[in-house]
């Protein structure tokens, strides 16, 4: 059959029309790539911030509210770090499988590990502050000196529950503890009191320029009494000692017990511990101290070493006697 041209056309343009009217099979929307989302907190729940948290390549940083998003991550078990400030903070094992629809919920625990500061000041029991006061941190192997106002600063400690020990020469030994687990400083005022009877008053200066507290001292160097071994200022200037223990090497009943930390102790024969006075009053010589720790090798006027009981100054008869022997300490 012959068609017209205009049939022919018509004819066309119907089935360009049907082939149009067929619908399309439906394209699947693209599944999203797997993704971790996430709290980072420290020890005590608070939200860490400018953490930077990885697996491998992928790299994304926690906001202000701790909160991350990193994508996209393979399924499968994947290991995720965390880092702040070039340090790392931990890891953890996540497992991603296709089941997986947005999002992996993860809570992440990690401690906080910026260096503490322990900030202070020293006082007496009149709120006077101390200078050249000793503050250790014994849990920590540090220490430092208080200036002149008293205060003092120890910086990069590690975050945990220290244990402070404080000294200076008169004074008795303060102990304390400093909570450095949660803040990242913590400032301290530290009461030390004086040993009994130890507050010296006016010290009056004579005209022959030697304190008051050195005269019995004094004259009894100038008698040169055979009952204990006198060492004077000139003495200690001849021997030029680094420190207050160098003093007394090669004295007869004295032994210098030093600790594994280098304290020096000032022992008798059989390791019995000297009774230890100084200028004239007791300065007991307590486990974990040393000589040097309590006198300045600066300040020494004078050393007397008494081997028994015999002889002693009236200075050193105070207190429980000491069949070990007796030192007496005398600074300028």
């Amino acid at each position: 059959m012959n068609l017209s041209a205009p049939m022919r056309h018509a004819l066309s343009l119907v089935g360009l029309l049907a082939l149009l009217s067929v619908p399309l099979p439906a394209q699947e929307a693209p599944i999203p790539a797997p993704s971790l989302r996430g709290v980072v907190r420290d020890s005590i729940g608070r939200p860490l911030s400018r953490v930077v948290v990885s697996h491998r390549n992928v790299k994304t940083i926690s906001d202000v509210d701790g909160s991350f998003v990193l994508t996209p991550v393979p399924t499968g078990r994947i290991t995720v770090q965390f880092s702040r400030d070039g340090a790392l903070l931990g890891s953890i094992e996540a497992n991603v499988t296709t089941d997986t629809t947005s999002a992996v919920q993860l809570d992440v625990i990690a401690d906080r590990t910026e260096p503490r500061t322990l900030l202070g000041t020293v006082v007496d029991s009149t709120g006077a502050p101390l200078r050249d006061v000793v503050v250790e941190v014994v849990t920590a192997l540090v220490e430092t000196r208080t200036d002149s106002a008293g205060r003092f600063a120890i910086r990069n400690l590690p975050p945990r529950r220290h244990i402070v020990r404080v000294r200076r020469v008169g004074y008795a030994p303060t102990y304390l503890t400093a909570d450095l687990t949660d803040s990242t400083s913590t400032r301290a005022r530290i009461v030390v009191r004086q040993y009994a009877g130890q507050n010296l008053g006016l010290v009056v200066v004579r005209a022959n320029g030697v304190p008051g507290r050195l005269q019995g001292f004094m004259r009894r160097a100038e008698k040169k009494s055979g009952w204990g071994k006198i060492i004077t200022a000139d003495d200690i200037a001849r021997r030029n000692p680094l420190r207050a223990s160098d003093m007394f090497q090669a004295i007869a009943g004295v032994r210098l017990n030093t600790d594994f930390r280098g304290r020096v102790q000032l022992t008798g024969r059989g390791g019995c511990v000297l009774a230890l006075f100084i200028n004239g009053f007791p300065a007991p010589q307590l486990r974990g101290s040393g000589i040097d720790d309590m006198v300045n090798v600066l300040d020494l006027a004078g050393i007397e070493v008494y081997n028994g009981q015999g002889g002693l100054p009236a200075e050193y008869l105070m207190g429980q006697p000491n069949s070990c022997g007796t030192i007496g300490v005398w600074t300028r």
